[in-house]
């Protein structure tokens, strides 16, 4: 199918999905979702598809994992605010040790059968995975870089940015330099202390990634740390931009979606994860400009996806992943000091 047939098969009901308070509010899910790519390619892709296969709309709430945690929080105990989450690794763990979030019942969700198994988890499935590295503009750097030690370089001074802690792609960026400098989850020192010495080169700290991505088309920096697909979709919207990875390892996470506790609508909330891990879906979003890694078995990897990140699932096994846990238990001291000492 391509992807003139797939959007148009619900163009209209693809307009009232971002419209709450419509007439169609009793059909209506309200979804968490990430800024940027994310809130781009499930408004084209997957909102059209879950709207032709349950007649609902959804609406889409677009912020941080940890902004999601803070909302279901706030609303313990009585009606939640949306009715999926979408979620990275830590902020997933703190919301299943809330308990904010369900069991994810398989027995709803047709498609998790066809998961790889690394993806199939007990409060919900991984949707796909994060993979970051750097990102630069390749007019005003003319040697690609390789490792984040490039980000040190003197020649850069002023044109580096990177994300807080309040955003997974700015933490993970601390736990590998931290990893690289001799640190650990449960000492986190050596890399602060490494990132300290990168304030000559910083030009920004962005609260996010979509903020962080602005920099480059305003041409304010003209190299970073940023999530691959979102870079490859500046690219495609012709940002000159080109990323790749470090020599050092992938840092890299899951991104899962589950039903909230206490959703209003959790026949919808099954039936919008279950769409979101349909192979025509994810088949989908694998293609330029979005470049989502899937985690279906039955959609191989392709395009930028096989050429620039994986072209297997095991592949992606040889990534850096951190304890998120541990990571969990410091990240409010560590976030503390991040906006204390990273100051430009």
């Amino acid at each position: 199918m391509n992807r003139r047939n797939f959007l148009a098969a619900s163009t209209a009901a693809t307009g009232m999905a971002m419209l709450p308070g419509s007439a169609w509010a009793a059909d209506e899910l309200v979804a968490a979702t990430f800024g940027g790519t994310w809130a781009n390619v499930q408004k084209q892709v997957l909102a059209p598809y879950f709207t032709k296969k349950t007649g609902a709309t959804v609406a889409q709430s677009p912020m941080l994992a940890t902004a999601q945690i803070a909302k279901l929080t706030a609303a313990k105990g009585g009606n939640p605010p949306f009715d999926v989450a979408m979620l990275d690794e830590g902020p997933a763990l703190e919301a299943i040790d809330a308990g904010l979030i369900a069991k994810y019942d398989a027995a709803k969700s047709p498609n998790f059968a066809n998961l790889h198994p690394h993806f199939k988890g007990e409060y919900g499935p991984a949707i796909t995975m994060q993979a970051i590295g750097i990102a630069y503009n390749p007019k005003t750097v003319k040697t690609p870089p390789s490792s984040w030690e490039d980000l040190w370089k003197p020649e850069y001074k002023g044109r580096v940015g990177i994300t807080s802690l309040a955003s997974t792609l700015g933490l993970a960026f601390l736990l590998d330099v931290n990893r690289l400098a001799g640190g650990t989850e449960a000492n986190m020192e050596p890399g602060f202390k490494k990132l300290k010495t990168l304030l000559p080169n910083l030009a920004a700290v962005s609260a996010n990634f979509g903020a962080h991505g602005a920099l480059f088309q305003q041409g304010e920096i003209d190299i970073g740390v940023q999530n691959f697909n979102f870079a490859e979709e500046l690219k495609a919207k012709g940002v000159p931009i080109e990323f790749v990875r470090v020599s050092t390892g992938t840092p890299a996470w899951k991104t899962t979606m589950h039903v909230v506790k206490g959703a209003l609508k959790p026949d919808l909330a099954y039936g919008y994860i279950d769409s979101q891990l349909a192979p025509e879906v994810q088949a989908e979003m694998q293609k330029s400009p979005w470049n989502v890694i899937p985690t279906s078995s039955k959609v191989p990897y392709a395009g930028l996806v096989a050429s620039k990140i994986a072209k297997t699932p095991a592949d992606l096994e040889k990534m850096v992943f951190f304890d998120w846990t541990k990571v969990n238990e410091g990240r409010a001291a560590w976030t503390q000091q991040f906006n204390r000492d990273i100051r430009i």
